[in-house]
């Protein structure tokens, strides 16, 4: 198991905590349609061993990095999570589902898998949004250009002219090309969707 702590000590000696330190590697997640990368975790807490049982407690640190809500760069966001898990030897011939509540991840031997709790708690710990800096101007409606890198024109001429008048490119003044533009026409035109 790659992201595998020993809690042998922990099992051997109920009662007594140990402390420990962990590198987790996370693999990335599909949130909400976005890919968010993680970096490698750092775990840092204590075992607790009592009879078939280890508590995990302590800190996991992470940096993700997701898509600004505006322009769609890469941010990196820092996340710093409480940690309080437990985990339990599978007794002979009981299903993960039949344990008990709060009690689900289980002991492997004397080893646990990080892997599907760090990655959990992480996800939960994500912001709804990010933004690349308060001033990120974001994408352009018309043309898709990043306004923060180029002084786009496409709102300004389409303010300037009549609204209907005919551009060079094909659109209309007013116009603002969107996912729903398609939806609009086919509602305009009283087509069957």
């Amino acid at each position: 198991m790659p992201n595998a702590l020993n809690v042998s000590q922990a099992l051997k000696t109920p009662g007594q905590i140990f402390p420990f330190s962990t590198e987790i590697e996370v693999e990335d997640a599909d949130v909400f349609g976005e890919t968010v990368h993680f970096a490698p975790a750092e775990l840092t807490g204590t075992l607790l061993g009592a009879g078939d049982t280890v508590s995990v407690r302590g800190e996991l640190r992470c940096e993700a990095t997701m898509a600004c809500a505006r322009c769609l760069r890469p941010v990196a966001v820092p996340l710093c999570v409480s940690v309080d898990e437990r985990f339990s030897r599978r007794r002979d011939g009981a299903e993960e589902e039949d344990a008990p509540e709060g009690e689900a991840r289980c002991i492997d031997g004397a080893q646990i898998d990080l892997t599907d709790c760090a990655r959990e708690l992480l996800v939960l710990e994500l912001p709804m949004r990010v933004l690349c800096s308060e001033g990120c101007k974001g994408l352009c409606p018309i043309c898709g250009a990043d306004r923060n890198e180029v002084s786009c024109t496409c709102l300004a001429d389409a303010s300037d002219a009549p609204e209907g008048t005919e551009r060079p490119d094909g659109r209309f003044a007013g116009e603002v090309t969107n996912p729903f533009s398609a939806l609009k026409a086919m509602i305009n035109s009283d087509e069957e969707v």
